[in-house]
Parts: structure tokens; C-alpha cells; sequence
């Protein structure tokens, strides 16, 4: 999402089954400290899994829980309100709670661009609605659409797996952005962790304002 039995299958990834457990586990975070944004205060943590930098973004927000729902299971839209350079970021199935869907990021030269195939889960209770995703091998799961949105040039991100979570908090909404990915290819992963701590921020920014403007 950003830089982000199961329909389609999930990938045979021991990093991608580890992180799914740090995702969900409250210990081990580190505070790497907030910001204030123009949406408020925006508090980031870490956390290592196997060699993969997990972050996490969190504020307390004014948008309410349904539209910032309806904004992050919007996938097509992620190419109009998400400040990641997406290509292509295409639904493939949808079916009750679960969706499976590929998106192309745009990486400056002299780096090839990213491509991810991810199945994303609805999970909804009294306390607390949350939408997962994890990687899945599109390649066999979907080749019609490998095709068409594959070449040799792109490079996977295969470990990928990430949430948002919204919690209705005393009038107000706290929303939660978590990821674990590692970028792949050539670029070192020194760069790929600093970009992706500097975009923390910004998946926050990002999705309240659409937010905001859905709620005008």
C-alpha cells in the first residue's frame, strides 16, 4: 500500500510468515519518534524481523472510521490520493472480507520499478476494524494479469505484509498504518528503510486527507 486458505494462495515465504506474527504483536516496538503534521501528530516505531525493517505510523485523527474504510479499500484510487508514484494498482478479485490486488511503483533511475501481488483481508469488531494484506504469487495465481503488468525490468518486493487499523477513541479516530517489506533488487537496504521511515508520515497525511475530502 504503500510504500503494500487465501484466494490466490500465499507465497511459501518463512520472512513473510514471521513478520505476520510481529505485525500483530504489541512487544518489541521501538519509538523512532513523531512528528506534527498538518493532520496532527504523527508517532513512528520499528521493529526487526529477520533481517526486514517493520515500521508503523500512528495519529490520532478527525476523520471518522467508515470514510477512512472506504478511502483504504478503494484500491484503483490509491494511484489518485496516495503520494507513492503508483503505476498501476488494479483489483484482481473480490470476494466477501478478502481481496486479492497488484499495484507498480514507480522507482527513480537508475533503479528498476517495484511490483507487488497481495491478498488483503477485512477484519471488523466492536473495537477495532482492520485491513491486512500479505504477498501471494501472482505468477501463478493470476498469469493473465502477470503478463500484463510484468516484465523483466520490475523487480518484486516479495516480503510484504502490512495493516491499517482505525479505533474510534474519545470522539476521535486513531488510525494505524504497519508494514514490513523489503525492497529487493539493487537498491541497498540502508535507502530502502530511510525512504520508506521519510513516507511514514505521509501514508497518515496521505489517507486522512482523502479522507477529509470525501467527508466535505
Amino acid at each position: 500500500m504503500i510504500w503494500i486458505a487465501l484466494v490466490g494462495g500465499t507465497q511459501a515465504n518463512p520472512v513473510n510468515e514471521a513478520a505476520k506474527i510481529a505485525l500483530s504483536d504489541e512487544s518489541g516496538w521501538l519509538s523512532v519518534g513523531t512528528t506534527e503534521e498538518s493532520v496532527g501528530t504523527v508517532s513512528a516505531r520499528h521493529k526487526e524481523v529477520d533481517g526486514v525493517d517493520c515500521l508503523e505510523a500512528s495519529a490520532q485523527v478527525t476523520v471518522p472510521v467508515e470514510t477512512l474504510k472506504e478511502v483504504v479499500l478503494d484500491i484503483p484510487a490509491n494511484l489518485d490520493w496516495s503520494s507513492a508514484d503508483l503505476l498501476h494498482s488494479v483489483v484482481l478479485k473480490e470476494e466477501g472480507t478478502t481481496l486479492d490486488y497488484v499495484q507498480v511503483l514507480d522507482i527513480p533511475s537508475p533503479f528498476g520499478d517495484r511490483y507487488w501481488f497481495l491478498h488483503g483481508t477485512v477484519a471488523d469488531t466492536a473495537d477495532l476494524w482492520e485491513f491486512s494484506w500479505e504477498h501471494i504469487d501472482g505468477s501463478s495465481s493470476y498469469p493473465d494479469a502477470y503478463a500484463k503488468y510484468v516484465d523483466d525490468e520490475l523487480v518484486e518486493v516479495d516480503v510484504n505484509v502490512g495493516s491499517w487499523a482505525f479505533l474510534e477513541q474519545d470522539g476521535a479516530t486513531v488510525a494505524r498504518f504497519r508494514s514490513c517489506t523489503n525492497v529487493g533488487g539493487s537498491v541497498p537496504r540502508w535507502a530502502g528503510e530511510k525512504a520508506a521511515r521519510v513516507m511514514l508520515p505521509n501514508n497518515i497525511i496521505d489517507l486522512v486527507v482523502e479522507g477529509e475530502k470525501r467527508s466535505e
